[in-house]
């Protein structure tokens, strides 16, 4: 029986991919490496900025700057572009807010502490939130298991107990080799890249109690 849900934010929660990615072309344009659509979405979307930039630092070979130097970069920019201009998906604050009655809540996310705390502020949600699961909190981000895992046992419940709504591939993935039931809302992926979920939705009105209860 689900007794927690969890969570993704950005492209479940934020409507904010295209400001990452900016922010990101951004962080590297300083190393004169130009990231591409396609490259931004091989490499990071649903993937933490660490394993993400590790990889295109090895795969474009780039010297005389830190993984650590172009994602403060890349952080500095996207708190900018989000500073007054953070868009959130329809109706997931209400969702959020409804599950909270019923449900332990959790958020697990491939952003960094910063992102999620200033998210968190803007949109007043933090509270509804049990634990938080950040990409500083893991050793393997998603799609590895690692993240949903460590969320369950600071929740302190089984993972065949969790539900995770995800938005992405990777973070399917990651739901699914945790052992846990997962929605994947066809924010930010083609449906054929979300098959392994246990469903698949294009809003979140589809969410409702007997939905839930048929999972």
């Amino acid at each position: 029986m689900i007794t927690a849900i969890i969570f993704d934010m950005n492209g479940v929660i934020t409507d904010d991919e295209d400001c990452h990615e900016l922010a990101t072309q951004k962080a590297f344009d300083q190393v004169d490496i130009a990231i591409t659509p396609e490259i931004y979405r091989k490499y990071c979307l649903g993937r933490p900025d660490i394993t993400a930039f590790e990889e295109l630092m090895a795969e474009f070979q780039i010297k005389g700057k830190t993984t650590e130097d172009l994602i403060s970069v890349k952080t500095s920019f996207y708190l900018e572009l989000i500073k007054d201009n953070l868009k959130i998906y329809p109706g997931v604050v209400g969702l959020i807010r409804r599950l909270h009655n019923n449900y332990t809540l959790a958020l697990t996310t491939s952003s960094t502490c910063n992102e999620v705390e200033t998210v968190m502020t803007q949109l007043d949600i933090g509270g509804l939130f049990k634990t938080i699961v950040t990409a500083e909190d893991v050793k393997n981000g998603k799609p590895d298991p690692e993240p949903y895992l460590l969320t369950a046992e600071k929740l302190g419940v089984k993972s065949e107990d969790c539900l995770v709504i995800e938005d992405s591939e990777n973070g399917v993935k990651s739901a699914k080799s945790a052992g846990m039931k997962c929605i994947a809302i066809t924010n930010s992926e083609h449906p054929d890249k979300l098959q392994l979920a246990d469903r698949i939705i294009g809003q979140y009105s589809e969410i409702t109690q007997p939905f839930l209860q048929s999972l």
